[in-house]
């Protein structure tokens, strides 16, 4: 086995950049809820609130970015692309969890309504479609109970598998980018 130099932890790195993108999907998700509460149900399908929810998404997805540019610039080393993989994934991991934590805080603490409002209002917007009632029925059906311990599970392991993905190919591009091993 070859004795390889001992390179710097990345941990700081990752820290850093997954509060970073924790909080900002927290902020643009915050700002989408309240856009669509203080909206009127129209009966759409899609909203502007719902676009202001992917742009918190794509801007979670440069995390990867961020974490292998800030490790191999503060660092001056090289690493692989699998690295770089690792490294975006865990900074999508944490930058979930922190906002799921902060989330839960302003949903449980600061304004215990939110996600009530948010779920009347998606049933009013659904009313508004004017559907059969056995169509609202069906739809209503999907909608989880704000709140509930299996909507806020849920929600979190969606967000790792989504965020996680897009951080491994962005820490990936980042690690091509900023710290190739050529």
């Amino acid at each position: 086995m070859e004795n390889e130099e001992m390179k710097p932890s990345y941990w700081p790195s990752v820290i850093q950049a997954a509060i970073i993108i924790g909080v900002i999907m927290v902020v643009i998700g915050l700002i989408s809820q309240y856009m669509t509460i203080s909206s009127e149900p129209t009966g759409a399908q899609f909203n502007m609130s719902q676009l202001v929810g992917i742009f918190s998404c794509l801007i979670a997805a440069i995390g990867g970015i961020i974490a292998t540019r800030q490790y191999a610039k503060n660092n001056d080393v090289t690493f692989p692309i699998g690295t770089g993989a690792l490294i975006g994934f865990l900074t999508g991991f944490i930058g979930v969890l922190i906002s799921s934590v902060i989330n839960l805080i302003w949903t449980f603490i600061v304004d215990p309504n939110l996600n009530q409002q948010v779920y009347d209002w998606q049933i009013a917007n659904l009313e508004a479609q004017n559907l059969p009632d056995a169509q609202l029925d069906l739809a209503l059906s999907f909608i989880p109970e704000p709140g509930s311990m299996a909507t806020i599970l849920w929600g979190i392991l969606i967000l790792i598998l989504a965020i996680g993905i897009v951080n491994t190919i962005s820490g990936m591009i980042g690690a091509k980018i900023f710290a190739s091993e050529e």
